[in-house]
């Protein structure tokens, strides 16, 4: 690798380097003084960047991740070292914020859930930035319950206005806007160690869930939250084959469904396309183990995508996280991630 010793831009080798240099830097040197024509011409220079900049990032909402893969592949070839681009940055979350979290009453007598503090930072917050350490930035909250309490900056907002008649999976589709490329799915009454969504984000199938494999010692001594509304999963190989509320024997099973998923733009259009099936034929009549599919829950959906025949893959943990959906839980997770 090679830098340019007056901007401090990298190249791979020499030629990328004195191409550069042609362009940018003729006839300068580290010093030089700027005459007041070189100095308007180098505020035009960074104006026109800065517009380049806005023009490439809109650009990038519109087609997404496979035309930032192939400019990077052209910059690539012509010398230049593109290894700080974090291609992450197209990576869209979208975060489901909607309910009441009634057992957390009265604390969340005034304010979601996800508001609650956590050592120094709320649980939206502590998950924000786990996102935002992981590179990725294009962040969606949907709100039901006191919506207007949640408004963080720089975040894209979609409202449930009938949170309280419907589930999380209904949530989700209130962004379904949002479902068009690669995403990370998240409930937000969760904390999590940032290794466990790297892990995540590494997996490489179209649908990939995290899956705790020791979360028996999840529920030691926790009263209030019972086994039977774990959201278990059974394996087989790397594919989860079973997944829900209260239909595995929990000696059975091989892990809880943390409320972390990952998909792919095409598994991202296979939950699009079995999501529009559902409403039309299972609209008013039970769906799965919800009594509707508006009243689904999120795995409910993915039992319909693998019954489907399509692959949804376990990724494995072993701890590392907590969910907060009890007065108790919100005490352990206190002491958990207190300094985090």
């Amino acid at each position: 690798m090679v830098t340019c010793e007056i901007c401090g831009a990298v190249f791979k080798n020499t030629q990328g380097l004195a191409g550069h240099r042609r362009l940018r830097h003729t006839d300068q040197k580290p010093g030089f003084t700027l005459t007041g024509h070189q100095l308007y011409r180098r505020v035009l220079q960074r104006l026109a960047d800065k517009l380049a900049e806005q023009l490439a990032n809109g650009i990038l909402e519109a087609h997404g991740q496979e035309l930032l893969e192939s400019c990077l592949e052209e910059l690539h070839d012509q010398g230049l070292d593109v290894q700080p681009l974090d291609k992450r940055q197209t990576v869209r979350a979208i975060i489901v914020a909607a309910g009441q979290s009634s057992r957390l009453f009265p604390l969340t007598s005034d304010r979601p859930g996800c508001l609650l503090d956590v050592g120094n930072k709320t649980i939206l917050e502590k998950e924000l930035d786990t996102l935002h350490g992981c590179g990725i930035s294009h962040i969606a909250v949907v709100r039901g319950y006191q919506r207007e309490k949640i408004n963080y900056p720089q975040i894209r907002y979609y409202e449930n206005i009938d949170y309280e008649n419907n589930g999380i999976l209904k949530s989700l589709f209130c962004a379904e806007g949002e479902i068009n490329d690669e995403f990370v799915f998240l409930y937000s009454d969760i904390i999590y160690r940032r290794d466990v969504l790297e892990r995540l984000l590494q997996d490489k199938a179209d649908i990939s869930l995290i899956v705790d494999t020791e979360w028996i010692s999840h529920y030691h001594q926790r009263y209030q939250h019972s086994l039977e509304e774990a959201e278990l999963t059974m394996v087989e190989g790397n594919r989860i084959r079973r997944i829900g509320k209260d239909i595995i024997d929990p000696g059975r099973a091989h892990g809880e469904f943390i409320g972390l998923a990952k998909f792919t733009r095409r598994g991202a259009e296979i939950l699009k396309s079995s999501y529009a099936r559902a409403l039309n034929e299972y609209s008013g009549i039970p769906f799965h183990n919800a009594p509707s599919v508006e009243k689904a829950y999120f795995t409910d959906m993915i039992q319909e995508i693998i019954d489907q025949g399509y692959i949804v893959h376990n990724v494995d943990i072993q701890g590392g996280w907590a969910e907060i959906d009890t007065l108790e839980d919100l005490e352990k997770a206190r002491m958990q991630f207190q300094q985090n």
